[in-house]
């Protein structure tokens, strides 16, 4: 109840161009007054409001945009994102997916079928596991050291006979991804299907997002293979200048 209340009062000063008064915010929401003291006490310990020092009045805080800041950028991922996400399922005719990180695992935010796919392998929302899937794998490699040591400390599961279980193992795959620009998945997950993933880059040059082209097995040569490594390295390049990235390295 009182998360809810504490929405009520952003909401209401956000609505308002000039701070608001207790008063006026009480009687706005529907509260009794030293209700909205204690919440407004609340939230300007957590920088989410301000007072102003002349009137006493409420306005919102600098909080508020840490808030908002991975939410707005997410959001501009998707939308700079999603015709090279459409333009590559046309070229490649597979699944394209993009997917970001949650500290444990990758997530799929968005997908489109290609006209060779024969199936939604990561509808959006779903978490795929770092250690054995081409995305989680592509984000873990360029991961945090703490996440890292987070995923191996609780044990990598198997999935099937073709899943990485050693932490030596996947520790070298790994320094492999982050050297050559790419992640592999060849029935680690699922024993019949594979994926390539390549990593999306913001204008600081961190790694935001991963692309992946899911593929059915009995289609995943290495010629389709490095076919698909070619076009995703294009497409991820694309998607990062577009965020602003300049890879320095190339200078």
């Amino acid at each position: 109840m009182a998360v809810r209340h504490a929405i009520d009062v952003v909401r209401c000063l956000s609505s308002n161009e000039v701070p608001l008064g207790v008063s006026e915010i009480a009687r706005r929401i529907g509260l009794h007054k030293s209700s909205v003291s204690r919440l407004l006490a609340t939230l300007e310990d957590a920088h989410l409001v301000e007072r102003d020092r002349a009137s006493s009045k409420f306005k919102l805080g600098v909080g508020i945009i840490t808030l908002a800041a991975p939410l707005l950028s997410n959001l501009r991922l998707l939308d700079v994102a999603r015709p090279y996400l459409e333009h590559l399922a046309k070229r490649s005719g597979e699944t394209i997916s993009l997917n970001i990180w949650d500290g444990a695992a990758a997530v799929s935010v968005e997908q489109v079928p290609g006209g060779n796919a024969i199936q939604h392998y990561a509808p959006p929302g779903m978490r795929n596991p770092a250690h054995c899937t081409a995305a989680g794998k592509a984000l873990l490699a360029h991961a945090s050291g703490d996440d890292l040591a987070r995923i191996l400390s609780s044990g990598l599961r198997s999935y099937t006979p073709l899943t990485t279980v050693d932490n030596a193992v996947l520790e070298a795959e790994l320094k492999e991804i982050r050297q050559h620009g790419y992640a592999l998945n060849a029935g680690e997950l699922v024993h019949d299907v594979g994926a390539v993933a390549c990593v999306v880059r913001d204008l600081e040059g961190k790694v935001v997002a991963a692309v992946t082209a899911t593929v059915p097995m009995y289609r995943f040569t290495q010629e389709r293979r490095s076919v698909l490594i070619s076009l995703l390295t294009d497409t991820v390049w694309r998607i990062s200048q577009r965020l602003g990235y300049i890879d320095k390295t190339a200078t």
